[in-house]
């Protein structure tokens, strides 16, 4: 399987490692990380009607915002009318799991172990069947834990004799518990917008055309938030939805989907891939979406493959990924005039509104121009036009 994992290029300023706590007994998964937006706690093990091997729920600071106990987060197919993968079937399983691999840091864990890591990669392979019990397709899941984020890869090879019209597929899902708001970032839903009792007939829902950039959807509860953030890469793209179909469903049953295929013929031989990111966070690094305005950007803190990002989402829905931790020439930037390092202080000019900086373990520490204190030792300031210089603060 390709792997989408999104990489960072890591500064010459080495960063500090952070660990997470992975258990692995009887089959089930346990990951716990305390990180700057929350303490995450996480469960994989067989769940659901077909019983898939997936993330079975999640805890941010000890309380339970997604959970599989009744649905599911990564999506079944709907093809020629019939349903399966996922949570689906009829009263008789159409799915199995016929394989897992657990890993940390790249090591395999092949038995029950209590192990301290960065990255927990779990690998999952199923097999899909259609109405006449002949295998649909062979699905490769892949979910790279770090931090407070799991992304998530999704490869289908499909094998049917019959060409079969895929109606529906939701590959990233959210069963978050008791929302209260959404925000769909280049979609409908540009500013907070809450939600009522969920029944039919109350969804949200907008199309592939008018939505072009549209890649993530936040959702906000009494504990915390959600994202889930599609990328474009492989059918991310959504060439398999048409312009006039729904390329989102929000406030479904308590559920949001992404939606990637509408009405697409798969063929025997045919594949596909897709890779988004989950991430728990108790509050956003930016929020400009209470009100109309003419900013309406978001920011949130994620991990990608055990490195710490902003996640920022612009007014049209695109997606930027910022470290603010690469590139970094200590002693030959184009424009160092933007910041400046004082006695227990760094000073950020006007001319740099949308500056970063990050302490040696790429943690965010400061949003924007003007003065601020911090503790001895080694920070970036990214500008975000291109320009990054590393300070010593004394």
């Amino acid at each position: 399987m390709k792997k989408y994992f999104l990489t960072l290029v890591a500064a010459s300023l080495a960063l500090a490692s952070h660990a997470a706590t992975v258990q692995y007994a009887s089959g089930v998964v346990k990951y716990s990380e305390q990180t700057e937006w929350g303490k995450v706690d996480i469960t994989f093990r067989k769940c659901g009607n077909n019983l898939l091997y997936t993330f079975y729920n999640v805890l941010l600071d000890g309380v339970e915002v997604n959970t599989t106990s009744s649905s599911n987060n990564i999506g079944g197919f709907l093809a020629d009318g019939w349903w399966m993968g996922g949570n689906h079937n009829d009263g008789e399983p159409n799915a199995l799991t016929t394989g897992v691999t657990v890993m940390v840091d790249g090591k395999e864990i092949d038995g029950d172990a209590t192990v301290t890591g960065s990255v927990l990669t779990i690998d999952v392979y199923n097999d899909i069947f259609f109405a006449d019990k002949v295998k649909f397709c062979t699905e490769h899941i892949s979910y790279n834990v770090s931090g407070n984020s799991m992304e998530v890869s999704g490869e289908h090879h499909y094998c049917h004799p019959k060409d079969l019209s895929i109606e529906k597929y939701y590959p990233m899902q959210s069963v978050f518990v008791d929302e209260t708001e959404i925000l769909t970032p280049g979609g409908k839903c540009k500013v907070w917008t809450p939600l009522v009792i969920t029944s039919e007939g109350n969804e949200i829902e907008f199309s592939r055309a008018s939505a072009p950039n549209f890649t993530t959807f936040i959702e906000h509860s009494a504990h915390g938030y959600q994202a889930v953030y599609l990328s474009r890469d492989g059918i991310g793209n959504r060439e398999w939805v048409r312009q006039s179909d729904v390329v989102f469903i929000g406030n479904s049953w308590s559920k949001s989907y992404h939606k990637v295929i509408g009405d697409y013929t798969v063929r025997d031989g045919d594949q596909s891939t897709w890779h988004g990111v989950y991430s728990w966070f108790k509050e956003p690094i930016r929020d400009n979406c209470r009100n109309l305005t003419d900013d309406l950007t978001y920011e949130y803190g994620a991990y990608i493959n055990g490195e710490p990002v902003v996640m920022h989402l612009s007014p049209n829905g695109k997606m930027s990924q910022l470290s603010g931790i690469e590139d970094v020439v200590a002693d030959d930037v184009a424009d160092k005039s933007f910041a400046s390092a004082g006695q227990g202080c760094i000073v950020v000019s006007d001319s740099a509104p949308d500056a970063r900086c990050y302490n040696p373990d790429g943690k965010l520490v400061h949003v924007g121009a003007g003065s601020f204190e911090c503790a001895s030792g080694i920070y970036l300031v990214n500008d975000m036009r291109g320009n990054t210089v590393k300070l010593f603060v004394k």
